[in-house]
């Protein structure tokens, strides 16, 4: 409990604790905190030092982004100020925070201004957090505007990760952010149905389990 507090994950009360309040990101880091944290550094894995890289908003991305922090030779852009937060004292990590519009509960940037920057940069690999996924409308976000900045980066990046624990494989929101065909990798927990195993084989993906 006292190392969640530090993570500003919760609140300890009197006989307990209680989900912090202040930010949303920390209310999503505070669910499936382990499983978030075993995909993390499973998707860690696959970055090499030398390596530019995007790291959009998420739990997973940014428990990814702590992974991270002790690197060397990395640069790594996102929308998301959580995110760079979490890279603040790492000496050997170069952050590009790309400006827009602020979204104040989950801290990330949107809107046009997004693209806009995103047209001065190139990177190998980005790195994504989802809100649902299924075989006939692939990855999925409930936030508009996040989605639209999502689509760009997977139009932009060489190879997208894709990272999400297991609950929200066969779960509908309302924006598509890409179909299946256009994601490279997928790190998730164990929790997969073997259906969803297979549609992941036929089409292409790379099933990262942790």
């Amino acid at each position: 409990l006292r190392f969640l507090e530090e993570q500003n994950l919760l609140v300890r009360t009197h006989g307990g604790a209680s989900l912090s309040v202040d930010d949303d990101i920390s209310h999503r880091l505070s669910i499936n905190y382990s499983r978030k944290l075993k995909i993390a550094r499973a998707a860690a894995n696959e970055i090499e030092d030398g390596e530019t890289i995007l790291l959009e908003a998420g739990s997973s991305v940014a428990l990814l982004a702590q992974t991270l922090s002790s690197r060397k030779n990395l640069n790594i852009i996102t929308n998301n100020a959580f995110v760079a937060r979490q890279l603040k004292d790492s000496q050997g990590i170069n952050v590009i925070l790309i400006g827009g519009v602020y979204q104040k509960n989950s801290e990330t940037m949107v809107g046009p201004m997004v693209k806009e920057y995103l047209s001065y940069y190139n990177f190998s690999k980005v790195f994504m957090g989802i809100d649902g996924f299924t075989m006939e409308q692939g990855a999925m976000c409930r936030d508009l505007d996040r989605s639209e900045v999502m689509s760009e980066f997977v139009r932009k990046g060489d190879k997208v990760y894709i990272l999400s624990d297991s609950d929200k494989i066969g779960k509908t929101e309302i924006r598509s952010i890409c179909r299946a065909e256009e994601i490279d990798y997928f790190v998730t927990d164990s929790g997969v149905s073997d259906e969803y195993r297979q549609f992941f084989r036929e089409n292409g993906i790379e099933l990262i389990m942790t």
